[in-house]
């Protein structure tokens, strides 16, 4: 069977920007690149004041793999460990896929589809049997939780910035703190990009490209 992971990536990302043209939001998909094997996930997701990770996915035959990538079973086991940490996870870090047959896109949080023995064998010592199930969510549902805060599907900058800092450093080993991101400059006539150092250097570009009058996250940073 062919895998069209590209697609997903590019129908959920054009889904959340029409979402949010309907919540009067303006919003950004920042693509990880090679970075998604320290992260965890294909892309950073924000309305310009709060900030998501999802993993994209073709399937939910393809989540199984995620056990083959290094680091991953880390994260599992460091956030059965870490309440504070596994809050903010649940609150921001997310994997997606298309559901046969209708193809609809599915969610969940990323450590209640992966972190379990079905994933990653019953040797693991992880303490999840099998995926959470009844936590999945369709696009829909999970972009209107995201605009709206109810549940949280996403974190302030602050406190994305820790989970960040928690994920590179103390899961994966890195001496980096932030991701490095790279964006379309609207301002440009040419088709130019911009190199943003940091998630903080990120929000900062996303301020100044704000209208002056335009209304502000009710959510705090």
């Amino acid at each position: 069977m062919a895998k069209h992971e590209q697609a997903v990536i590019d129908s959920f990302n054009k889904f959340f920007e029409r979402q949010a043209a309907q919540n009067g939001r303006k919003v950004s998909s920042f693509s990880l690149g090679g970075q998604d094997a320290l992260a965890g996930a294909d892309y950073i997701l924000t309305d310009q004041s709060r900030f998501a990770l999802v993993e994209l996915k073709y399937t939910q035959a393809e989540i199984p793999a995620e056990s083959k990538k290094d680091k991953r079973l880390q994260l599992c086991e460091k956030l059965e460990f870490d309440p504070s940490m596994k809050i903010l996870h649940d609150q921001c870090h997310f994997i997606a896929w298309a559901e046969a047959p209708e193809m609809k896109v599915n969610c969940n949080i990323y450590r209640l589809e992966v972190c379990n023995q079905e994933i990653f064998g019953s040797a693991c010592g992880l303490s999840s049997l099998s995926p959470s199930t009844e936590n999945r969510i369709f696009a829909k549902q999970f972009t209107t939780e995201f605009f709206s805060g109810i549940p949280p599907r996403s974190l302030s900058l602050s406190e994305f910035e820790s989970y960040v800092a928690w994920l590179l450093h103390v899961v994966s080993g890195s001496t980096k703190r932030s991701f490095e991101l790279l964006t379309y400059d609207e301002n440009s006539d040419e088709c130019a990009m911009i190199k943003l150092s940091s998630i903080t250097a990120a929000y900062d570009w996303m301020q100044k490209q704000k209208p002056q009058n335009a209304p502000g996250s009710h959510f705090g940073i």
